[in-house]
């Protein structure tokens, strides 16, 4: 019997962009959590409410009813933003269990090719038997929407990667990272177009008071930045991130009208690249094996 793949997704005030991000994970996996807060608090303890639409989109996005809800109170006054984001994951992680692939990813990553990332997973299962001994990490990368002007998308293409599943129940240590002292981190070639940015104003606005990197840079400043950047001017800017500058070197544009049709013209211009693990983690793993088993 196969092990089971697990996807969980933290839902807050920017629901609507699940529709998306469930679409393209929903026929691969075996089991959808969706976590929320009891009091519709988000991570900096302001409110959010969950529509009417909301459930009335999960009745069409779950045919097969894979989807199961996680509500519990996942703010908490003492804790920062990115301490109460990292707590709700680790609790997440704690509902998923062992025994099964554990996934988290964003109501605004849609992965290209998520089919791929399942063939990966269940060609390299073994790493499912004793994980306490053999804790992976697995990272891909993000194509990271900036806005949306009149024409298209600007965007950063820059190999940023971010970390979106594990063997190992909670042990995320800094939002979705894990750290790299108890595991071992594996960069895939996978791919998720992460609309991170590209927003109407008042969404973007919500987004840098209420994420859990809010106290990590001047939200006030950067948005003025964000609103004053269009694509006529946008070869004028380097060094873009909100904290940390030098990984967003520059923007690109991409002439589209939706994000579907950024996708696909993405995917045409981009092959995607074959993701291999190296022999050391598989030598690395029956070394930890015969450890235990011989001990």
């Amino acid at each position: 019997m196969k092990a089971k793949i697990k996807v969980g997704f933290l839902i807050s005030y920017d629901y609507q962009y699940l529709r998306h991000s469930l679409n393209a994970v929903y026929d691969f996996v075996d089991e959808i959590i969706l976590a929320f807060d009891a009091d519709r608090l988000t991570w900096s303890g302001e409110k959010f409410e969950l529509h009417d639409d909301f459930f009335a989109m999960l009745v069409a996005l779950d045919p097969l009813g894979k989807v199961r809800f996680f509500e519990d109170r996942f703010y908490l006054p003492a804790l920062s933003p990115i301490e109460n984001e990292t707590r709700e994951r680790n609790l997440l992680s704690q509902l998923m269990g062992d025994s099964c692939w554990k996934l988290q990813i964003d109501v605004d990553e849609y992965f290209i090719n998520f089919e791929d990332v399942v063939k990966f997973l269940r060609k390299n299962d073994y790493f499912l038997n004793k994980p306490q001994y053999n804790a992976v990490n697995l990272r891909a990368n993000w194509v990271t929407l900036f806005k949306k002007t009149p024409n298209g998308f600007l965007y950063i293409d820059n190999r940023e990667h971010f970390s979106f599943a594990t063997n190992r129940v909670a042990k995320h240590y800094f939002a979705r990272d894990l750290s790299a002292i108890d595991n071992r981190e594996i960069r895939t070639e996978f791919v998720a177009v992460h609309q991170s940015w590209a927003r109407e104003p008042e969404e973007v606005w919500q987004k840098i008071h209420n994420w859990g990197h809010k106290n990590d840079f001047d939200t006030k400043k950067y948005f003025d930045f964000w609103m004053d950047v269009n694509e006529d001017n946008y070869v004028n800017f380097v060094d873009l991130h909100p904290f940390h500058p030098k990984s967003w070197p520059r923007l690109q544009f991409l002439d589209c009208q939706t994000i579907a049709e950024f996708t696909e013209k993405y995917r045409a211009i981009h092959v995607a690249k074959p993701t291999l693990i190296e022999n050391k983690y598989y030598k690395k793993y029956i070394k930890n094996s015969l450890k235990f088993y011989l001990r």
